[in-house]
């Protein structure tokens, strides 16, 4: 039976990634827009899923199936640990009291409290492919690629949005296994006290590009409780460094709980105590910032030495 199951749940959530999220028990918790709290057994594949989700033309003679395009997901413990050899500036006698004196400078900068290492290729490639495979299949954009027909006064179609889904990750997988990788930056936000919290959706203003055949822009995505994850596309910058890893504070956390939150709709998963629900997230709507900007994703565009070059305004929304 199980693996007919595992032929029909097709996730967009990998179970590698849900075992992060577990308790001591094993269960995964989730909290939905009127507060109502539910858990779950990550071990039983029932979280995360939609049935066929991955099949297109069900029922037909053009039947196909690309869920095991997403074979990144057998990579995601390496990953992970490969992420968590990458400590954070601080973790030594040494950098910590160097970050003590640093806390009290005024001019002080989060790049300064940064430790700077170079991914290699595999696991660049692997990280970058890992973060379009999450975007393209949650069901923020699995919504967002349904909803096409639209703009062409139809309604919303289903085989319509799987096939736009394959269609952009199979181009963001021969970009992001064969295509250049300069001018790609990455920064780990590590929370040794705080969690973060993980949506139906994140923000994405990165796979918009790849119809270009480029990847191009950002992305900021929770990976585990404790490890987020910023990807953004200098337009220039050294061959080296392409990582910054730093331990964040609490209020960072939450900045990034809350734009979690505004980009997510039906489900905000948490390990530990459940997140305050902020209004965004009360609303049951995939919404967005109405510009592409907000204050955090500047601090964190500096510490890939992205220079500021527009003011935002912090977590305006729109639908």
């Amino acid at each position: 039976m199980e693996s007919g199951q595992k032929k029909r749940n097709h996730h967009w959530w990998p179970v590698g990634l849900q075992s992060y999220w577990a308790d001591r028990a094993g269960d995964v918790s989730w909290i939905t827009p009127d507060g109502k709290i539910d858990k779950k057994r990550f071990v039983n594949r029932r979280i995360g899923f939609k049935i066929h989700g991955h099949t297109i033309f069900r029922g037909t003679a053009w039947e196909s199936n690309f869920e095991d395009e997403f074979d990144i997901d057998n990579e995601v413990h390496n990953i992970i640990n490969a992420l968590l050899r990458m400590k954070p500036f601080g973790r030594t006698p040494r950098e910590f009291f160097a970050l003590i004196k640093m806390l009290v400078k005024k001019d002080r900068s989060l790049r300064d409290m940064c430790k700077f290492y170079h991914l290699d290729d595999g696991l660049h490639r692997d990280l970058l492919l890992l973060i379009h495979s999450l975007l393209i299949r949650s069901p923020r954009n699995r919504s967002r690629y349904e909803g096409y027909p639209r703009s062409f006064g139809r309604p919303p179609d289903e085989e319509v949005g799987k096939a736009n889904m394959v269609q952009y990750y199979r181009i963001a997988k021969k970009l992001c296994q064969n295509g250049l990788i300069s001018n790609q930056y990455f920064v780990l936000m590590h929370s040794p006290l705080k969690k973060f919290i993980f949506g139906d959706g994140s923000l994405d203003w990165l796979t918009s590009g790849l119809l270009a055949n480029r990847v191009n822009g950002r992305a900021l995505l929770p990976l585990t409780p404790q490890l987020c994850v910023y990807f953004c596309t200098p337009i220039s910058m050294r061959s080296t460094p392409n990582c910054a890893s730093l331990s964040v504070a609490p209020w960072m956390v939450d900045w990034v709980n809350d734009i979690t939150q505004i980009y997510s709709r039906d489900k905000l998963f948490y390990l530990g105590r459940p997140p305050e629900i902020n209004d965004a997230f009360r609303q049951r709507q995939f919404l967005e910032h109405k510009a592409k900007g907000d204050a955090l994703i500047e601090m964190l565009d500096e510490i890939a030495g992205m220079k500021k070059n527009r003011s935002f305004s912090h977590l305006r929304m729109h639908h």
